[in-house]
């Protein structure tokens, strides 16, 4: 066996990942694309002493839970890696990768619950970044990285992003093709135009982000934009001029409208800046939070912490339920943040504190009695440190919510083996690629988860600067073109 090797295989079962696993000369073979119960003919990519990897030639034998994908790109695009099977067949998947995982690490099984479905298969994300490049024939271009490399497949509009993210990215690549501005060039390490962000909320607000090597003057852009899609209430440019696979620096610059636009989760509301974390899938992100509180059994006599707090969007929500909630974050914005949306939701009895959890956790717990803490950390999981604070501290019981399975068995392993135990384990389903949100209940023993032509050209170098012969009857052919190319 060796690569672009052509096989034909019985695909067994599916892995943690979703691919389909078969046996072939003594060897496991995963292969990409192929479902449990099909006959394909399979190309090795790789081979190992034990194992090799392969992708689908020609499916023989269909699965039933096999679907067409709706998304053209599907094939090519790495932003997804499940559409070509059913929904149902999807999260078992999920549900099955977390209970192996868990088990392979902590040598337990568990009684991981079924999973907390999405109702909305497509138009979902509240956020998306979008790279731009040229192609052969100096046309912009814009898309998602291809699987597993770092070239771009051009796209029209994008599924799991709604219509009007998808209208906006286009109009933008339009008027960079029309007025002719630079496309940064990763390997050359020159160009202006970088990436694209959008966000949006549930009470349809809108900031675009313009990600950038060089400050630009992009008043024309931010004119037509806001004058046509009237739920932009900021726009921001974003300048990184470093080479680096990080997209966003800290130096932004407002060049339009409000600071932040307004979130509102289980009835609170919430200030978001271009820098602020939140769930991509914002009726995923509302049913992960209430199964959060509805698993701490929260009531008004309490004191809780919420470790790795953000903006806050937990810890307000737990202080509607609660006497006192602590948010502990070491991000000195976001903890700003967090007092903003206090403010804005009027509440007293919620408290930020900018500092390590571990070492904010000692003071507060040798202040009052902790009844509950909230994890909610980063996709690495908790640093060891924090946790033996935890242990030591002796609080009784534990929310874990998590977007890393390997961290989240990990840590929980840890905590098992310091005198807490498991009770319930809840899955949310965001449904991007092959996430899933796992929350987990923790107890002490002690108190039992896009192209137009380019038709006029404004000259512009890659220093960002335009040329000056940009006149007057350019600028009037530019709005009839803008308008013209967007229809």
């Amino acid at each position: 066996m060796k690569p672009s090797d052509e096989l034909k295989l019985k695909i067994e079962s599916f892995d943690v990942n979703g691919y389909g696993v078969a046996k072939y000369d003594n060897k496991v073979i995963f292969v990409m694309g192929a479902m449990e119960g099909e006959d394909v003919i399979a190309k090795i990519v790789n081979v190992h002493k034990k194992y090799a990897f392969a992708e689908v030639v020609n499916i023989l034998t269909k699965s039933k839970d096999r679907i067409e994908p709706k998304c053209p790109y599907y094939e090519y695009c790495g932003g997804c890696d499940m559409m070509h099977m059913t929904y149902d067949c999807e999260t078992k998947i999920k549900h099955n990768k977390v209970a192996q995982s868990l088990k392979s690490v902590i040598r337990q099984d568990f009684n991981v619950s079924n999973v907390i479905t999405n109702d909305r298969i497509n138009g979902y994300r509240n956020k998306v970044m979008i790279p731009f490049m040229k192609d052969e024939e100096d046309g912009v271009l814009y898309g998602f990285y291809e699987k597993k490399s770092h070239n771009i497949v051009s796209i029209d509009k994008c599924l799991i992003s709604n219509d009007l993210t998808n209208e906006i990215t286009s109009f933008i690549c339009k008027y960079l093709n029309v007025m002719n501005i630079s496309i940064y060039d990763e390997e050359k390490h020159k160009g202006l135009f970088k990436e694209l962000m959008i966000r949006h909320t549930a009470l349809d607000e809108y900031m675009v982000v313009l990600v950038t090597t060089a400050n630009y003057d992009f008043s024309r852009l931010v004119n037509y934009l806001t004058e046509m899609y009237h739920q932009i209430k900021s726009i921001y440019l974003n300048i990184n001029s470093d080479k680096t696979n990080v997209v966003l620096s800290n130096n932004y610059k407002l060049l339009y409208g409000k600071k932040t636009i307004t979130e509102e989760i289980l009835g609170l509301k919430f200030n978001v800046s271009p820098a602020s974390f939140m769930q991509v899938n914002h009726d995923q992100c509302e049913k992960l939070y209430q199964t959060a509180l509805d698993l701490a059994q929260l009531d008004k006599n309490m004191n809780v912490i919420d470790a790795y707090c953000g903006m806050g969007s937990i810890t307000l929500n737990i202080a509607r339920k609660v006497n006192k909630v602590y948010g502990i974050e070491v991000v000195e914005d976001a903890i700003i943040n967090a007092n903003d949306n206090k403010k804005l939701n009027g509440i007293d009895n919620a408290h930020f504190i900018c500092g390590k959890c571990e070492e904010e956790i000692v003071k507060l717990v040798n202040k009052e009695k902790i009844d509950v803490i909230f994890f909610d950390p980063p996709r690495k999981g908790c640093d060891q440190k924090f946790l033996d604070t935890v242990i030591k501290m002796n609080i009784p019981k534990i929310v874990y919510i998590s977007c890393g399975i390997s961290s989240l068995a990990r840590d929980a392993k840890y905590l098992l083996a310091n005198g807490y135990e498991i009770k319930v384990l809840n899955l949310v389903d965001p449904k991007f690629s092959d996430g899933y949100n796992p929350l987990m209940h923790i107890s002490s023993e002690l108190d039992v988860d896009v192209i137009a032509n380019t038709i006029v050209k404004g000259q512009q170098t890659d220093s960002g600067k335009a040329d000056p012969y940009w006149d007057d009857m350019a600028e009037m052919l530019l709005k009839s073109l803008i308008y013209y190319l967007i229809a």
